[in-house]
């Protein structure tokens, strides 16, 4: 890409890739709950799954979106209804004294990103501007996807960041319980935000 093109493409997907959304959320969340060490799991398994979406989207699953308009709002309601599960679990934290709970897993990484209607819409609307028929598509695919994966691995782990540095700020005693009821309500308002947008 051109310099104007990596300029233009920064200004538009920078902001995207660190706004708050359901996986940033889970991610400040998983940081301030349990610390870096034990959000990698996730972090790895939702940034995995971006990749093979970026390269299915790059490669046509926009086509089936386009053609099946229905696949959209299914990943919509199921994200939907896995936020809430995870909301469930970030409230029980804030209950539970005796059994605490585990951080999110690889596999559940994989789930959030399966179902995260937002995320597909980024890769979608980056081949649309970005990729340039008349040159080599395939290693555009790869440059983009490669591009857009490092972008979102950065903005994740800098929320898992964030959500350690939180935790400081908070007494120790009672951080548990105020971070499971803070992050489980942000995520019923995620969810809520997704179900209404």
């Amino acid at each position: 890409m051109s310099t104007e093109a990596t300029t233009q493409w920064i200004l538009i997907f920078g902001p995207l890739a660190i706004s708050p959304g359901p996986a940033n959320v889970l991610f400040c969340a998983l940081g301030s709950s349990f610390g870096v060490r034990s959000s990698i799991p996730f972090w790895l398994g939702t940034n995995i799954t971006c990749i093979f979406q970026s390269l299915a989207i790059g490669l046509g699953l926009v086509y089936v979106i386009s053609t099946y308009p229905a696949a959209e709002q299914v990943l919509k309601y199921a994200g939907i209804i896995f936020l809430l599960y995870l909301a469930y679990r970030f409230l029980r934290l804030s209950v539970t004294e005796a059994k605490p709970i585990k951080p999110l897993s690889f596999k559940e990484g994989v789930v959030v990103e399966m179902l995260n209607a937002k995320y597909l819409m980024i890769p979608a609307v980056m081949f649309t501007q970005f990729y340039s028929p008349e040159k080599d598509g395939f290693s555009q695919i790869v440059v983009l996807t490669t591009a857009l994966a490092v972008l979102t691995m950065s903005s994740n782990i800098m929320w898992v960041f964030a959500g350690k540095a939180f935790t400081k700020l908070i007494v120790k005693s009672k951080s548990q319980k105020n971070q499971g009821k803070m992050f489980g309500l942000m995520l019923c308002v995620t969810a809520l935000w997704i179900l209404i947008g």
